[in-house]
């Protein structure tokens, strides 16, 4: 079988809850979703919530005690990856819920505040959105024009603003929001998340018409005066930064479990076609180029999931789960579009039409680039972790370790005395950082990750890391050109 050369939910035995859970689940989707169908009519099969729900799916990363699973972060992203594999808007709705929105409520509320919502969500009576992007502000957090005030005189909140792209909007009656509440704890620029109910005078908007992910719904919210008491705010007041930090996170790692799904999903499709199409007289698995495109894909994969199941390993530790996590959303979001495009790429002609699946795979990886933090910006995050994050030299001998030794080499060039805090204000660098620090750390992964055998998988797929980490390694010297092109493409659209 196909996911016995995929290693079929790394890490986990097969009497695992969560891998037990997972099969329960694969078996039935398989028979209740028909992702074409629900692609073409923009939304779930009536019911479909309500059943997933008697299930159990929307409490596996809540505790116990609240009448979750407390599956954690791991279980969660072995369901979304379950999920994903039949569809992706399904897993979207889902994976939004077990985690970016009910993560702050599990890891920052007061029990007060879980008493009165984790049992609600966890049965699935309630679903639960997370709300950040707003017009003006999207992976800048620091620029929230959403505003929790303080009324002196009643002791109470209120609430204006209007978010944005909301996964789950026109569903969830549960939203965690986040805000800018200046003043609050004492802090004068200060953020929270808020925990807000539909009834608390929240006004959903349309649903908007996507590319992708088309069953799941993404509506506006708009908040105009709501007033809630100051038992809504998740975490100490005014410290939401790290809150919405750590929540991020979370979300960002079920996130990329989700793309393993799909990249699963577009890898059993195009293998299945490759070994029956004929071409030049023998199958298309049989050519030589195509032999190359599936080896990647597989050793894509097996990297993919490696990074996933050790962020899921590191849930409690708050640095090494931002730094694994935002590894693996960049990793998993950019060989998930390479997986479905190659995927496409492999049916020829018939990939271009809907009825193949292909195409529907490609189109619902496009936005995970984008949401849930856009790469770009992920990446020099992340390189600026790299730049002060202390490294001993990595010894060389396996391909992981050429990884990881690519990267001090380049922060030894870039991070002496004289220049490290120049690397810290170049934009560009700190990108590329980022992305060497991407291939560390599914390199690492991927070497600790792979069964005894999956050894050619493996080695195939830390091939191909070490080689993008040199590409990465060799940064271009900066060219007047840029500027040049660009300021003469502004000038032309100016007014």
């Amino acid at each position: 079988m196909i996911a016995d050369v995929l290693g079929d939910r790394p890490g986990r035995a097969d009497d695992d809850p969560a891998r037990v859970f997972a099969d329960e689940l694969s078996r039935f989707l398989a028979e209740r979703v028909d992702p074409a169908r629900v692609d073409a009519d923009h939304r779930l099969p009536e019911g479909l919530l309500g059943e997933l729900a008697e299930l159990g799916v929307f409490g596996v990363s809540i505790p116990e005690r609240w009448g979750g699973s407390e599956l954690g972060l791991g279980g969660a992203c072995t369901l979304v990856e379950a999920l994903a594999h039949r569809d992706r808007a399904v897993a979207t709705t889902v994976g939004l819920h077990v985690g970016l929105g009910t993560r702050g409520l599990v890891a920052f509320a007061t029990d007060a505040q879980r008493d009165r919502w984790l049992p609600d969500l966890a049965s699935g009576r309630r679903l639960a959105a997370f709300a950040t992007t707003e017009p003006g502000a999207g992976s800048d957090l620091s620029r929230l024009a959403t505003r929790a005030r303080l009324d002196p005189a009643t002791g109470r909140l209120r609430v204006d603003g209007q978010k944005i792209y909301v996964t789950n909007g026109g569903l969830a009656r549960t939203y965690t929001i986040a805000v800018a509440t200046e003043g609050l704890g004492g802090a004068a620029f200060g953020q929270n998340l808020l925990v807000l109910e539909r009834d608390d005078g929240v006004v959903v908007g349309a649903e908007e018409r996507k590319l992708g992910l088309r069953g799941s719904s993404t509506t506006s919210l708009f908040l105009d005066g709501v007033d809630v008491g100051v038992d809504r705010v998740i975490g100490a007041p005014g410290s939401g930064h790290k809150v919405i930090g750590q929540v991020l996170a979370f979300g960002r790692t079920a996130m990329a479990a989700g793309c393993t799904g799909t990249a699963w999903a577009a890898l059993e499709g195009a293998t299945r076609h490759v070994a029956e199409r004929r071409q030049f007289g023998k199958p298309l698995a049989a050519q030589p180029v195509v032999r190359v495109q599936l080896a990647d894909m597989v050793g894509g994969l097996l990297a993919m999931r490696a990074i996933v199941a050790a962020t899921g390993r590191v849930e409690h530790d708050e640095a090494e789960l931002e730094r694994r996590s935002l590894a693996a959303k960049v990793f998993c979001s950019e060989m998930d579009w390479t997986i479905c495009d190659t995927a496409l790429q492999l049916h020829g002609g018939s990939g271009y039409v809907e009825e193949t699946g292909a195409a529907l795979l490609l189109r619902d990886a496009r936005i995970t680039r984008i949401f849930e933090g856009a790469n770009d910006v992920l990446l020099s995050r992340l390189g600026a972790l790299e730049m002060v994050r202390p490294s001993a030299p990595a010894a060389t001998g396996t391909a992981a370790d050429d990884v990881a030794a690519l990267l001090v080499e380049v922060r030894a060039a870039w991070g002496g005395a004289a220049d490290g805090l120049k690397v810290l204000r170049d934009p560009v660098r700190l990108h590329r950082l980022g992305r060497l620090a991407v291939l560390r750390e599914v390199a690492v992964a991927t070497a600790e990750h792979a069964a005894p055998g999956q050894a050619a998988q493996r080695d195939h797929a830390l091939a191909r890391l070490r080689q993008a980490a040199e590409a990465a390694a060799r940064v271009p010297t900066p060219t007047d050109h840029v500027d040049d092109v660009v300021d003469a493409l502004l000038n032309a659209v100016s007014p």
